[in-house]
């Protein structure tokens, strides 16, 4: 299914915690608490678990951007809070409260986007929260319409909630194509563990026992059960990685003929992995080869493993030939004989399976000249 397949899913939760007014006026807070606390559960392990080593794995120097994420929905939320103090007591309450719940669905829309941009499994565990913890946040929105006296407009209301979900998912595919890879993931981290910690956490501490903790805990389980009922939904053959070059090449009869696995082609519409490759002469002789790479992380703990969304290795070639498999961004050439010669290096599988875009191989070369 698309991301936009899954945005509105998620939408779903608003709706029909919006319906459920019209069809029982007054829920079990117990039950709605229970739904919080895996909900709290789920975004803490996604953010912890998830995000932050997805995100410095591409961005190493990016903690900084959590602290962003942190900062600005701090930020809107104090702001906010601001302007529903002064309209607490008018008959405009309900959309004062709706307007501080639109800017936290546009937050939880930022997060469900990178995470499906970054890996469709990380994307299904921040849905799985969201919906769970948006169909009492539809109740409560729907309740606070119909007290106001404007039950027609409830659901207008959970509706206004799962467009700025989409208009978040949105803005975050757009920023995720234009910015550094672990940046959006690091910001959107920081975003999911002030919701969870601030807003969803202190709902939790609110229930006397144990209870509200043993839901809490039962979320972080259904997040990594989630890592492995997600593989049905979303197979690992789908990349839904990012973007840029697959530049093609031209490669040797003999390398055509050594290599037997099959390219693994990223699907249509969606960004492909970036590589860029640098050589350098080395002080004491030969050639440091670093090779950059975006939305695509070295994973040598699972090579020959089932191919994973965005990790793999790399293959080196040189005029053609294949020279070493890197596990790793940096790799020293000991020598290369006098004249011209073709350095080529391509994105890996974990089953070694060469990753294309369109037809293309995700690689990148250089031409040195040797004397």
């Amino acid at each position: 299914m698309a991301v936009w397949g899954w945005v509105a899913v998620s939408a779903l939760g608003y709706l029909l915690g919006g319906c459920a007014i019209w069809w029982k006026k007054h829920w079990s807070q117990q039950g709605l608490q229970a739904l919080l606390a895996v909900s709290t559960g789920v975004l803490l392990a996604v953010a912890i678990l998830g995000m932050l080593p997805h995100g410095l794995a591409e961005s190493p120097n990016g903690i900084p951007w959590v602290l962003a994420g942190l900062l600005a929905a701090c930020g809107l939320q104090r702001w906010l809070g601001r302007r529903e103090k002064k309209k607490i007591h008018s008959p405009g309450a309900m959309w004062g409260a709706l307007t501080g719940m639109g800017i936290h669905s546009f937050f939880e829309g930022v997060a469900l986007g990178v995470g499906f941009h970054t890996d469709a499994r990380l994307g299904l565990a921040v849905l799985s929260a969201l919906v769970l913890h948006k169909f009492p946040e539809g109740v409560a929105i729907a309740s606070l319409a119909v007290a106001d006296g404007k039950r027609k407009k409830a659901m207008a209301a959970v509706g206004i909630l799962a467009a700025s979900t989409a208009l978040g998912t949105g803005t975050a595919l757009a920023v995720a194509e234009i910015s550094a890879a672990g940046i959006p993931l690091l910001f959107s981290s920081g975003i999911l563990l002030y919701i969870a910690g601030t807003e969803l956490w202190p709902a939790v501490n609110r229930r006397r026992g144990w209870g509200g903790m043993g839901w809490l805990l039962s979320g972080i389980l259904l997040y990594g059960l989630l890592g492995w009922g997600s593989e049905l939904l979303a197979p690992a053959d789908a990349h839904p990685h990012t973007h840029h070059t697959a530049s093609p090449s031209i490669e040797s009869a003999s390398h055509s003929m050594s290599h037997h696995h099959a390219p693994l082609e990223v699907p249509g519409g969606l960004p492909a992995p970036e590589v860029e490759m640098k050589v350098e002469p080395d002080a004491k002789g030969g050639w440091n080869i670093h090779v950059s790479t975006s939305h695509f992380r070295f994973a040598p703990e699972r090579v020959n493993g089932d191919p994973r969304p965005g990790e793999g290795h790399a293959h080196l070639y040189v005029d053609g030939r294949k020279v070493a498999r890197l596990y790793a961004p940096w790799f020293h050439l000991d020598s290369l004989p006098s004249g011209t010669h073709t350095l080529r290096v391509e994105l890996n599988s974990n089953d070694h399976r060469p990753l294309t875009h369109r037809g293309k191989k995700i690689e990148d070369s250089v031409t040195l000249s040797v004397r």
